[in-house]
């Protein structure tokens, strides 16, 4: 799952280091079980499409197949996030994180005290993006507590979801 990204835990102070790996783990482990969902759900769902008995009509399964994407989510989202998971998320291809199958995709973790950590990501799809996780630790375990976006060449931030 790491061996494949440029991984920089270099703004990490030394006192800290040891807290890295368990932050990028547990972050990338999460996300990539979103991702492996998505792609599922997408898969599914292109089945659906092509049963349509007309191409203006909607699959008579396809409302299931939302819910359960729902539902998934947030048995994956809501152990891990400090905010409540709002059923927000929508899927396709590319996946939202499908970058990080992406061996270009450089990862920063910087673990700023015990209990907080950032970890950002520098890709491209289509263009040079920026995703930033703010994660906290909270009753011995990390949980996600913000999630931003951006452009590579601006220094803003935007709100985003999971």
């Amino acid at each position: 799952m790491i061996e494949n990204l440029k991984i920089d835990i270099s703004p990490t102070p030394g006192k800290f280091q040891h807290l890295a790996n368990d932050v990028l783990e547990f972050l990338l482990r999460n996300l990539q079980a979103l991702d492996r969902l998505e792609q599922e759900i997408y898969g599914r769902h292109q089945v659906l499409a092509s049963e349509r008995p007309s191409p203006n009509q909607v699959h008579p399964g396809e409302d299931d197949l939302w819910d359960e994407y729902a539902q998934r989510c947030t048995e994956i989202i809501a152990p891990i996030s400090v905010k409540p998971y709002t059923d927000t998320r929508s899927f396709g291809q590319p996946t939202k994180y499908e970058y990080l199958n992406d061996p270009g995709t450089t990862i920063t973790v910087t673990v700023k005290s015990m209990n907080r950590a950032v970890v950002e990501a520098l890709f491209e799809s289509a263009i040079a993006k920026k995703e930033q996780f703010v994660l906290r630790k909270m009753e011995d375990s990390w949980k996600i507590d913000t999630k931003k976006y951006g452009y590579q060449d601006e220094t803003t931030w935007y709100k985003d979801e999971l």
